[in-house]
């Protein structure tokens, strides 16, 4: 036993982890005290992920640099060229090869300096490309016109993701995109994907012949990024000189086979839809197909509710199995109820509309109603969540669920909820649920939170409860405010064209200052208005004209005198009112004019510029059941001397006098939309877009950007003088705003446990 153990005192203990420099300086050490052959093993104990040093001469002075003796592989990929698509990422070989790590000179080099965390850190190597499409042109399957259109041979398999603006003709065969089954068709289906967004994927389960259209009068909506930097370089915009050669400049699209295809400094994202997704899919498409059925999709902010909800939108819409072809009422009703991100309506409205043909583009390229998506009926709620008024956004909601029920009970309904699944926000969700009595409620969440999906699973009691595995974008360039910003303004530069092939809508290029504003009298007793309201927050009357001029408020027609719910003196004179018109046998426009002049006495306030104000003292608010919501209007300026409101908005006369040739009146309504710091820079952009290089992406900044969508003012601080334009502050330098000039905001939560 004592034999034993002298000789496991003899041998060496058990090596310890150390640094690569200690390794190096130990190395260095033994070096000059002995004469040991270079094959001998020093040390067995060195950590996995740290190269074994190499023998022979060392420098005595400083570690030689990593950059220099360890230098990695520089791997370019192959240019994959849109006529050549035989090329395939993942099998083609590396452009550069001298500097493999597998060749013995980089073995050389990687074995001479060790790699450890404590001394530098290792660059990793660029990555590869990511394949897009896998469909391959050949003189045999792709065919370019002269004029511009592409006709595509595909077959089985084969899928294409495209960046820009394009229109799709299928003349034989059958593919899928966004959800959406098409057919050989002379129809002509546009589709908008830019890159901000996951780019649709046109898959091919069998061979189908396909045509490409460039969309006329592109232009349009692209102008809008010489206004804003929010809009900028969204598309298939070239570049560089060779980007410009690869890609035809008369082409609104690009066909990308890799994600190297694309802008050089932005990620891209194809739409997947997971098998999940698939599977659930099915299963309601199938559910409707039998009866009428109604489907709300819940989840957590950017768990992928919209993008589902589209996806099951269009799936209803062209889904053809179960003799739903020969359906009489070809359509999709969706009640939009997030009004911080609105699939089709604006911001701070929740709204019920009708859907007769797939969608395949952004809410910001869509900003007005269409024949394809109808407006049937919304509310305003003049604030981008639910949390300033919840009593007013459950009335909302159930007057619009009692008008699909009342008109539109024969199309399948998909709701489509808000983010806020906490505290108040999941009360309101439980409150729908009971109220409405889905079909099925999805919750796009399988992590919980806990207690949200037992409260949710404890108020389905008739209704089926299903969750699904989320997917959030990985497109982080913009955020929920810029894109409540995109839509925005592209909603007030739309322009509505009667007999367009591509939608109907135009846009236009030069800024708002240019356009002759609404000139909407408030003084006297044949007015444009009937008054003005406050929601969330009521300005004193001598604030009211500053608090107003230059925001975004809603336009409401107000069909009755019973839409404003006031005290009890107004309710009794409400109801005399009703019962006088009663006994007679005259006209309702009149009576209905007389009970909102009586009710104009009461409630009706005259700012110090003689603008109306409706007393909301008490929180009072329209009730939806008497009214609705036209849109928004942007106040431009405010004529004191003449009693004008100079109004810019997208709406069309006969909108107006559709409610006022019934006896009703209009009603404008502020609250807490968001600032339009957008419409006040849009005139220096456009001067200085000639005179500033905009040529940088300005994706970069945008990511680094919290909640201002306003980026790149650096640029035309310098050519341009602000100084005299009202609600804009240009800094100059290093210059910074001083402490409060944020905007404050009321913690709604310290009610709450936990906090």
């Amino acid at each position: 036993m004592a034999t034993n153990k002298r000789r496991k005192l003899n041998i060496s203990e058990p090596p310890q982890a150390m640094s690569a420099f200690a390794l190096r300086k130990k190395l260095l050490s033994q070096q000059t005290t002995t004469t040991a052959p270079a094959s001998t093993t020093v040390d067995t104990a060195v950590e996995v992920d740290t190269l074994s040093p190499s023998p022979g001469p060392v420098d005595t002075g400083k570690a030689r640099s990593f950059k220099k003796s360890k230098k990695g592989p520089t791997i370019q990929p192959a240019p994959i060229h849109e006529n050549d698509g035989s090329a395939d990422v993942k099998d083609s070989p590396p452009a550069e090869t001298n500097n493999a790590l597998g060749s013995p000179s980089a073995l050389a080099r990687s074995s001479s300096s060790p790699t450890s965390d404590d001394e530098v850190s290792v660059k990793p190597a660029k990555a590869l490309p990511i394949q897009l499409s896998n469909f391959k042109p050949s003189k045999s399957n792709y065919q370019r016109r002269k004029d511009g259109r592409m006709l595509l041979k595909l077959s089985d398999g084969d899928r294409l993701v495209i960046l820009g603006s394009y229109g799709l003709r299928l003349t034989a065969g059958e593919i899928t995109i966004n959800g959406a089954t098409l057919t050989s068709s002379d129809k002509v289906h546009w589709v908008d994907a830019p890159y901000c967004h996951a780019l649709p994927v046109v898959r091919c389960s069998d061979s189908a012949t396909v045509e490409l259209l460039s969309r006329p009068n592109v232009a349009g909506l692209r102008s809008l990024g010489r206004l804003s930097p929010l809009l900028r370089k969204l598309w298939n915009e070239s570049n560089t000189a060779s980007d410009a050669k690869s890609t035809p400049s008369d082409l609104s699209f690009q066909i990308l086979y890799t994600s190297a295809d694309g802008p050089k400094t932005t990620a891209l994202q194809d739409l997947v839809s997971p098998p999940e997704w698939n599977r659930e899919l099915a299963n309601l498409v199938n559910a409707s197909s039998s009866k009428s059925s109604s489907f709300m999709i819940t989840g957590p902010k950017s768990s992928g509710k919209s993008t589902f909800g589209k996806i099951l939108a269009n799936r209803l819409i062209t889904d053809q199995s179960n003799g739903t072809k020969s359906r009489a009422h070809r359509g999709v009703a969706v009640l939009d109820f997030d009004p911080g991100q609105p699939e089709y309506c604006v911001a701070g409205q929740i709204a019920l509309v009708i859907l007769t043909e797939p969608v395949f583009s952004p809410s910001f390229s869509r900003p007005l109603p269409s024949p394809e998506i109808r407006m049937v009926r919304s509310h305003a709620l003049a604030s981008i969540s639910p949390v300033s008024d919840p009593e007013l956004y459950v009335e909302a909601a159930l007057d619009l669920m009692t008008h699909y029920r009342n008109t539109l009970a024969r199309y399948p309904l998909i709701i489509n909820t808000p983010g806020w699944i906490q505290g108040t926000g999941l009360d309101l969700l439980t409150s729908l649920i009971t109220a409405l009595r889905p079909t099925e409620v999805v919750y796009m969440s399988e992590s919980g939170p806990a207690e949200v999906v037992e409260a949710l699973q404890e108020s389905c009691k008739v209704t089926a409860f299903s969750t699904l595995p989320s997917q959030a974008s990985q497109l982080t360039s913009r955020t929920a405010a810029h894109f409540r910003s995109m839509q925005t303004m592209s909603y007030f530069h739309a322009e509505p064209q009667s007999g367009e092939a591509d939608g109907g809508i135009q846009w236009n290029p030069k800024p708002l200052t240019t356009v002759p504003p609404w000139q909407v009298s408030y003084k006297g007793p044949n007015r444009g208005v009937f008054g003005i309201m406050c929601y969330d927050y009521q300005a004193p009357l001598d604030l009211l004209a500053d608090a107003i001029n230059g925001a975004i408020l809603a336009v409401v027609g107000v069909e009755s005198a019973k839409a404003f719910r006031h005290s009890s003196e107004c309710a009794e004179l409400l109801h005399d009112v009703a019962a006088d018109t009663m006994d007679i046998d005259g006209n309702e426009d009149e009576s209905a004019s007389s009970s909102f002049s009586s009710l104009a006495e009461k409630i009706i306030s005259t700012t110090p510029e003689g603008i109306p104000f409706i007393d909301t003292a008490n929180a009072t608010t329209l009730d939806p059941r008497y009214s609705h919501s036209l849109g928004l209007v942007l106040i431009r300026g405010i004529d004191t001397e003449n009693g004008v409101l100079q109004l810019l908005t997208p709406l069309s006369a006969e909108a107006i006098e559709d409610v006022t040739s019934k006896g009703g009146e209009i009603v404008l309504v502020s609250g807490k939309f968001d600032t339009p710091s957008w419409a006040y820079t849009e005139e220096f952009y456009y001067r200085a877009h000639d005179e500033v290089d905009d040529g940088a992406d300005l994706d970069e900044s945008m990511d680094d950007a919290d909640d201002d969508p306003n980026v790149g003012n650096e640029d035309f601080a310098e050519a341009i003088d602000a100084t005299q334009v009202p609600w804009v502050e240009v800094l100059h330098g290093n210059q910074k705003r001083g402490v409060g000039a944020k905007v404050w905001r009321v913690r709604r939560d310290l009610g709450r446990t936990g906090n």
